[in-house]
């Protein structure tokens, strides 16, 4: 009980920690958006909507409202004012709202007065928040400490994402490099945390490490082969909004596509460790070849799912896409020499030949590690496998 209130305690503060460093992001993030008028963003309430306006001589607006907004965060809290809600009759451009709603507004800023105020957006972290607390009671509830140890370590991946990865990559370092060098970290950290200080688990880190790097290696050659350049949708998003240009959008896709892949590396490493593990207890006469074969038997079963796992989530990302490229009629040459798409498809391809790696280098150090370490577990020298 005192070690699950530990794990609590530390899990609390990490999330403390990683939700001030977010908010001192967020404010300099608006302030480095700033066109012309500085502007800011607040939570607001709707008071009163009035009735729906048609608009008939307008070639892109069909209609609009009067909203009573009430602000409720920021220097101009409690400001109550009325502005114009404009609709296109376009469903995911319009923002209809009613009495009661929180909404987002668009504050443009004239010498510290307002100068004008815009409906931005709907506030969904409210529902946000709501979905992460289930989360988090549901996996501490049936995993209990298995369950605080995975949310800890879930924060801990956040906080060196958000707080390290990304502000360095801002700064210009190699977002490709800082991945493989953070990718290491956290496969450490996360399987350190959720296994102990085991044998197993230094054979799972050795596994989970080696398939990443060969994920990254193979992505990294075949896109520099295929002339990769990075500069998707979300890119030319990143460089309008930054004030430096020194991003590398290609090295950017590639250290995504190690993230990606770090998760379900991890997961068949783990297994494959701990079922070589359980084989070595159950026949301690198996040699380093018998240990390895059982290993590798574990990794054959598990590649087929997680490689489905990982077309899986890729295919479900870029649907819409999809969607789009069969609506017009594109042809399969135009559409796989597309750019997005040849990412898309060398994501897929390099994730899955990190699991492919994976397998085989956790079941060698697993059987090397095991059984050169086993008979130091029997006079109790040893932290365990």
């Amino acid at each position: 009980m005192k070690r699950a209130r530990g794990l609590a305690i530390l899990l609390f503060v990490i999330f403390l920690l990683s939700g001030f460093a977010s908010a001192q992001t967020d404010e300099q993030y608006e302030e480095d958006l700033s066109r012309g008028y500085p502007t800011e963003i607040v939570r607001a309430k709707v008071v009163d909507v009035s009735e729906y306006e048609e608009i008939e001589d307008d070639w892109f607006y069909s209609g609009r409202q009067l909203v009573t907004v009430k602000i409720l965060t920021g220097r101009f809290q409690g400001y109550v004012k009325v502005i114009e809600n404009y609709f296109t009759g376009i469903p995911h451009r319009d923002l209809p709202v009613k009495a009661g709603d929180q909404v987002l507004l668009l504050l443009e800023l004239d010498q510290g007065r307002l100068r004008s105020v815009t409906l931005y957006d709907y506030v969904r972290d409210q529902y946000l928040y709501i979905m992460i607390g289930v989360f988090v009671f549901t996996v501490i509830l049936i995993g209990r400490t298995k369950g605080l140890k995975a949310l800890l370590t879930l924060a801990v991946m956040g906080f060196v994402v958000f707080q390290w990865i990304l502000p360095l990559t801002l700064k210009g370092y190699n977002p490709l490099w800082l991945t493989v060098l953070f990718a290491t970290l956290i496969t450490v950290m996360t399987l350190g945390i959720i296994s102990g200080i085991k044998v197993r688990t230094a054979a799972a880190i050795v596994g989970t490490i080696g398939g990443v790097l060969a994920a990254g290696i193979f992505a990294t050659l075949f896109g520099k082969l295929a002339r990769l350049t990075g500069c998707n949708q979300d890119a030319q998003m990143l460089l309008f909004n930054i004030s430096s240009a020194d991003v590398d959008l290609r090295g950017l896709t590639f250290a995504g596509i190690i993230l990606g892949a770090l998760g379900a590396v991890m997961h068949v490493a783990m297994s494959i460790a701990a079922s070589v593990q359980e084989s070595r207890a159950a026949n301690p006469l198996l040699t380093y070849k018998g240990l390895y074969q059982a290993g590798l038997k574990v990794g054959k079963d598990l590649l087929g799912t997680m490689v489905n796992t990982l077309v899986l989530a890729y295919i479900g990302g870029a649907l819409p896409l999809l969607l789009l490229f069969a609506v017009n009629g594109m042809s399969n040459l135009s559409v796989i020499n597309l750019d997005i798409i040849a990412t898309e498809i060398i994501r897929t391809i390099a994730g899955s030949f990190g699991l492919l790696v994976a397998i085989p280098v956790t079941a060698a150090a697993a059987s090397l590690l095991i059984n050169k370490l086993a008979d130091k577990q029997k006079s109790g020298s040893s932290a365990g496998i």
